[in-house]
């Protein structure tokens, strides 16, 4: 609910004298408009503030000052919508000295009411797939209604002098927290903790947490709290801080029996054991003893093994990829191949592309949970398609920094991409083996590029830095599937300095030289010969260059296999002498190219390892 209860005029003042040079004017060419890469049409660009309560117009200008700043409105359309809010104002017989003085609720039904008798009122719709792969559409209010909530909402914000921490809704962007770009809710609202008490204890948690955990994480413990709160307020008498007993607890054990999922209520009780064991600490709430919830009490879920995606739901659903604008298909291919969390994907930067001096490239980029930036091999076709996206990006009026943005040139939501692979799964009728319809989640895809990767003999500890897992737990949970063959230590397998057909050394990309990622380029991605390695990926297709290896630059080779190329030369060398000698010009020259290089090669090789 949003309420008049922080409106002053004192504070009105000072937040009006805020408006200075063009947003202080009651009228506004948005051509001149302090901010840049406004497009407004000529019927749109004026915004006149002709409110008859000069306060009222003030709180308005103030309005349309932060929101157009801040970007959250980017469409002029916004202008008439703002213009239609006056007129109505106008329309009344007196006004409040402020829109906090009525709650919202009230300015609503006004409003509502108006429109209608104009014809204007007009609601829409929302579709998104639900967990059950069904299309639910959930009503959506007027656009005119949305103006005057949103205006109500900054008000009240704006109003509330209060440190932002002992606020009952944190915006963590004002607050600087770092917040994942991919999901929509940026604040914390703790008007789901019921008790007054418990709230101002759970704020101070969270005050503790922030700095140590993940905005999504510190939201999820909220919630954690307030199903504590909700079980509360269903005590007789009120339950107080010396109420907080053993038995209590025991008592809310239960009540969470059939309530959530078992994994949700483990999730419960260790923020509440938790939250508990710091209030105790810190002394924000009177309670002890120290602990009152035990290990053994903690709900423990069965262990799921990974969710790989069937080979025949990803053959579905790659035959319907060219149903999907160019983008969107470039993300679930990236996603296939890669398995990246979903965070991570749509939170590329634009320049995540690199090559290494063995021809291979990388796809860097920061991994989430781990909070590092990784860079990981990828094929030639996930390559050619980054730099197809990167090409497209240029173009755009309003380059991002971003390389899948979305229309203003921020980042796609989460919840966006779910409702794109999950309608088009819904459109053509994608089922499972048991003709089920099948629900994509973006994890299957992590869990089949583990899977993938376990069946092709990849050691764990390479997993687990591809996949950015934070230990060897979660990588482990893959390994039930297949026996691992285990590789040669990485160390003897890159032995010496790799040079190529000429003899000269190929010097190493210091970022993308590991011996985990060198394996991976060598074992999944690159073609293996038998005196040495090419660094076209596989899934570019056969070589272009058949039986002529030792002339293409692709061609990489170390002194693991000098003895190799030294018999290949003794055997080269009997093949031109016997050309020589029966005249077959031919098979002479093409055979006198291949003994140079290996000429050089051997050369190079014995001179750098005797």
């Amino acid at each position: 609910m949003i309420t008049n209860a922080v409106w002053n005029r004192a504070t009105q003042i000072k937040l009006l004298a805020e408006l200075q040079g063009f947003w202080a004017d009651d009228l506004w060419d948005m051509h001149h408009s302090p901010v840049k890469d406004l497009s407004p049409s000529a019927r749109q660009r004026r915004l006149r503030f002709r409110c008859k309560s000069t306060a009222i117009n003030g709180e308005l200008k103030y309005l349309c000052w932060k929101k157009f700043s801040s970007g959250e409105w980017r469409s002029t359309q916004e202008i008439s919508r703002v213009h239609r809010m006056i007129h109505w104002l106008n329309s009344m017989p007196t006004l409040p000295s402020s829109l906090l003085e009525k709650d919202f609720s009230v300015w609503r039904d006004l409003y509502r009411t108006y429109l209608t008798e104009l014809g204007q009122y007009k609601t829409g719709t929302t579709s998104r797939m639900d967990v059950e792969q069904r299309p639910r559409v959930t009503g959506r209010d007027s656009s005119f209604v949305s103006t005057l909530r949103q205006a109500c909402i900054l008000l009240r914000q704006a109003y509330d002098l209060r440190p932002d921490r002992e606020k009952d809704i944190w915006d963590l962007k004002r607050m600087g927290v770092p917040t994942n770009l991919s999901q929509s809710n940026v604040k914390l609202s703790f008007l789901v903790i019921k008790q007054a008490w418990l709230r101002t204890a759970v704020k101070s948690y969270l005050s503790y947490c922030l700095p140590l955990y993940s905005a999504s994480t510190c939201r999820t413990r909220v919630q954690s709290m307030a199903c504590f709160s909700n079980f509360l307020a269903m005590e007789k008498p009120p339950v107080t801080t010396r109420s907080i007993t053993r038995r209590l607890l025991l008592e809310y054990l239960t009540y969470l029996q059939g309530k959530v999922r078992t994994a949700t209520s483990k999730n419960h009780v260790l923020t509440l054991r938790n939250f508990l064991e710091m209030a105790h600490r810190e002394g924000w709430l009177t309670i002890g003893p120290d602990r009152m919830i035990y290990d053994e009490e903690v709900p423990q879920p069965a262990k799921h093994q990974p969710r790989y995606l069937p080979a025949t739901v990803l053959d579905q659903l790659n035959s319907h990829l060219g149903d999907l604008k160019p983008p969107w298909r470039r993300k679930i291919l990236i996603l296939q191949e890669c398995g990246m969390r979903i965070s991570e994907l749509l939170q590329l930067p634009v320049d995540c592309l690199t090559q290494d001096a063995r021809g291979v490239h990388y796809l860097r980029y920061m991994q989430g949970k781990v909070k590092r930036e990784n860079a990981i091999p990828i094929s030639l076709e996930i390559a050619r398609i980054i730099l197809e996206q990167q090409a497209e990006g240029r173009n755009r009026d309003k380059p991002s920094m971003w390389l899948f943005p979305n229309e203003r040139g921020g980042v796609i939501k989460q919840a966006t991409f779910a409702h794109r692979i999950n309608r088009l799964a819904y459109d053509h009728d994608i089922r499972d083996a048991t003709g089920k319809l099948f629900r994509f989640q973006s994890h299957q895809f992590r869990h089949t590029v583990g899977t993938r990767m376990i069946n092709l003999g990849v050691p764990h500890h390479i997993i687990q830095r591809y996949l950015g897992h934070k230990g060897p737990e979660m990588t482990s949970r893959y390994a039930h599937i297949h026996d691992v063959t285990m590789q040669d230590k990485l160390s003897e397998y890159l032995k010496g300095t790799l040079i190529d057909v000429t003899g000269k050394p190929v010097p190493e990309d210091g970022m993308n030289d590991s011996a985990d990622l060198q394996w991976f380029t060598r074992s999944v991605l690159a073609q293996a010969l038998t005196n040495g390695y090419c660094a076209i990926p596989i899934v570019a297709g056969p070589c272009p260059h058949p039986n002529a290896c030792l002339n293409c630059a692709h061609f990489r080779t170390d002194a693991t296999f000098l003895e190799v190329h030294r018999a290949e030369l003794h055997e080269t060398e009997r093949v031109i002498a016997k050309a020589d000698a029966n005249g077959w010009v031919r098979q002479s020259e093409m055979n006198e190219r291949k003994r140079t290089s290996l000429i050089n090669i051997v050369t190079t090789l014995e001179a750098n390892h005797g």
